[in-house]
Order: C-alpha cells, then structure tokens, then sequence
C-alpha cells in the first residue's frame, strides 16, 4: 500500500472517529433536553398582596415575550436581558405575565427553559408574580412534537401548572373551572383587609373543529368560566365585607375591544400605537364584559396576544349605554423581541393602582417602560 494510501485511511479513520463522537455527544444532549424535567412541588406561598400605607400598588405587565421561537437564541437572550432591566426600572409591588412567555411551535421542550428563565428572574428579585396562559404556552403539548388538538394543549398547560406553582414567589393556581390558571389574589392593607383584586383568568386556544381539526380564530373565555367569575367576584367582595374593585388579567382581549378600538377615543397619557385596525378577539361573545358591568366590580381589563397594539379606552359599552360603570380596555406592550411579526418597539406596561379612589379614571394610572438607549436589540427574525 503506497504512502498516499496510507495516509488517507488514516484521515478516514479520523474523521469517521470524530463524527461518531460528534453524533454520540449530540445525542446525549438531545436526549437530556427532552427528558430534563423542570416540573417541581408545590410549595406553600403566599395567596395575597399587600398596598403600601397610601393604598397604592404597582403592577409590572410583562406579554408576549415569546421565548425559544423559533430555537433559544441571541433575540432571546436581549428578551431576558429587557426583562431584568425592566423589573428594575419599574420597581413593582407585583409582576403580571399575561401569556405567550414561550413557544414549543418548532422546539417544544425549549420552552420549559424559556419559562424557568423568566421565572428565575423573578424568585431572585423576590417578587410576587402572576401568570395568565396564553394560546401558545401548552400548544401541541408539552410532552410530544405532534399537533393532535385541544386534549393536548390542555395537557401542555397542566404541564405547565406543575412548573409554576413550585416556585415560592409565583401566585399561580389552577382553578376550579374550565381551563388552567383562574384564580384570584386578594389585595390587602397592613391589617390584612381586602381592599382589592386581581383576577387571572384562561382564555385558551385556538378555536377547535368537531374532528379535532383547528378551526378559524380564539376561544377566549367559556360560559362557565363567566359563572366561575360571578361566584369568585361575590367572594371576594363577601371576604372585603363591602364591594370592592377589582382587575382583570387575560391574555386573549374581550369581544368588545374590537367595538373600542372602533369607537371610542384613546384613554391615558402614555404613547399608544394601534397599527392595525384588527383586534383578534374571540370568534363568539359569552357575554363576560355585561357580567362585569352587572357585578360592577371589575373596571380594568388587561390583554396581550396581539404584538402591534399598545393602547387603552375608557369603555362604556356598545353606543355608551353603561356610562355609570366605566370599564378600561388596555392592550399591554408586548415585551418580546421574537414577538410574531412585532412593529412596535419592545416595553412593559406599569399600572400603577389607588384602590382609595373613588373614580376609575383617578383609580388607575398607566405607563410604558421602554429599554434606554444604550439597550441594543434586534428587530423581529421573521420566524
């Protein structure tokens, strides 16, 4: 066998050595992401917060920051960097997510590290935190890459529950009605009184066909989630003694925004941005705002999901005919630079809350939070 000969058998060799290393090693990495679980135990926390002595309480909304898609990159990493630095400049008493932290449509298991990354940031800060789902957090399941329809989305979000109930800060519960995270967190004064509430609740999906098959737009909420309300709403007032206000959080907007953002005027002194004329709200009304103006407690609503809305209305009902029980419509800022199709620059909404006022208009106060100039951050990827 010639010198040549030789030679190449032995870079052959080599290289045949080197990929069979490269293959093994990537496999074990790829087998431990996928059965790496994140999901922990429940832990005993706390089911309140507290208003400081002038009976002010500021909440930080975070939305829509979209992590892992498509795959855990450099746009991420800027998404986990704003967030940090958001929770600094905000300072709040509490940290509201209002869905689509993270999304499994291509890298299903990297999301887990998308919300275990969110939700570190928030545990080292020790702060109190909210989480409402949103249409992409337990899409297609958590435990499988195969798109098989609404059984497996609910799976993804129990999934989901059992990571984030385990940690001590996170105010997340499961709720007894239909969907995972409905749940109410009494706010309270220095004596322990319930003086307020913040509302969380599931507004699903996509829109499922008989055949399991998905069909056109949301679901938002369901009938019995509207009951589910009403009975939570009467005891949160029934634990105060008295009525008292409330805030909603969702991440899906109610019907009625589209008939506010067609009708009314802009609400708030902070920049808005409303791109396009669309609200993608739910395909069928349940009839959750006329239970709000009924119960009259709930006079601030709260969404994410659409990327290029950023805006708030004083909302008084179709053709204003509940001008005595206003109701704030507020789109939060989208938070995320892989945010789909995102327009607008990347932010955080602070709602600040007087729960002593005795007007929706003085009881709550708006603003956006944008990175500072020396925050560089790329735009949408196009994914």
């Amino acid at each position: 066998m010639s010198t040549i000969s030789k030679r190449k058998k032995i870079v052959i060799t080599a290289v045949a050595a080197v990929l069979v290393i490269v293959l093994v090693v990537g496999l074990s990495v790829f087998g431990w992401l996928y059965a790496f679980d994140y999901r922990k135990d429940p832990v005993q926390k706390a089911t309140s917060v507290t208003v400081d002595a002038d009976g002010k309480l500021r909440v930080l909304q975070l939305t829509d920051l979209h992590l892992t898609a498509p795959a855990w990159n450099g746009n991420d990493q800027q998404t986990i960097e704003w967030v940090k630095t958001a929770i600094r400049l905000a300072d709040p008493d509490v940290v509201a997510v209002t869905g689509d932290a993270a999304m499994g449509i291509y890298w299903y298991r990297q999301r887990e590290k998308g919300i275990v990354a969110i939700a570190e940031i928030f545990e080292e800060a020790g702060i109190p935190w909210m989480y409402t789902l949103g249409n992409h957090d337990g899409e297609w399941g958590w435990d499988t890459q195969a798109m098989v329809g609404r059984e497996n989305e609910e799976q993804g979000n129990e999934e989901l529950l059992e990571i984030l109930q385990g940690y001590k800060y996170s105010l997340m519960q499961k709720g007894d009605t239909t969907g995972t995270g409905n749940y109410v967190i009494d706010v309270v004064d220095k004596d322990g009184n319930v003086v307020y509430g913040l509302i969380n609740m599931d507004t699903h999906g996509k829109v499922f066909n008989e055949d399991g098959s998905r069909g056109p737009g949301y679901m938002g909420l369901s009938a019995d989630q509207v009951q589910w309300y009403e009975r939570e709403v009467n005891a949160l007032c029934e634990r105060a003694g008295k009525l008292v206000n409330s805030a909603l959080f969702m991440h899906v907007p109610l019907y009625e925004y589209q008939d506010a953002l067609d009708n009314y005027p802009l609400w708030g002194s902070f920049t808005q941005y409303s791109i396009q004329d669309h609200c993608y709200v739910p395909e069928t009304n349940i009839g959750m705002y006329d239970k709000m103006v009924e119960l009259k407690s709930t006079d601030f609503v709260t969404a994410g999901h659409d990327h290029d809305h950023n805006f708030a209305v004083m909302y008084e009902g179709k053709d204003r005919v509940n001008s005595d029980f206003p109701v704030i419509l507020h789109y939060g800022r989208t938070s995320g630079v892989e945010a789909w199709e995102r327009r607008i620059p990347i932010g955080a909404s602070v709602i600040d809350i007087n729960v002593n006022a005795t007007t929706t208009e003085s009881r709550y106060k708006i603003s956006v939070i944008e990175p500072p100039e020396s925050f560089v951050y790329n735009e949408y990827s196009g994914w």
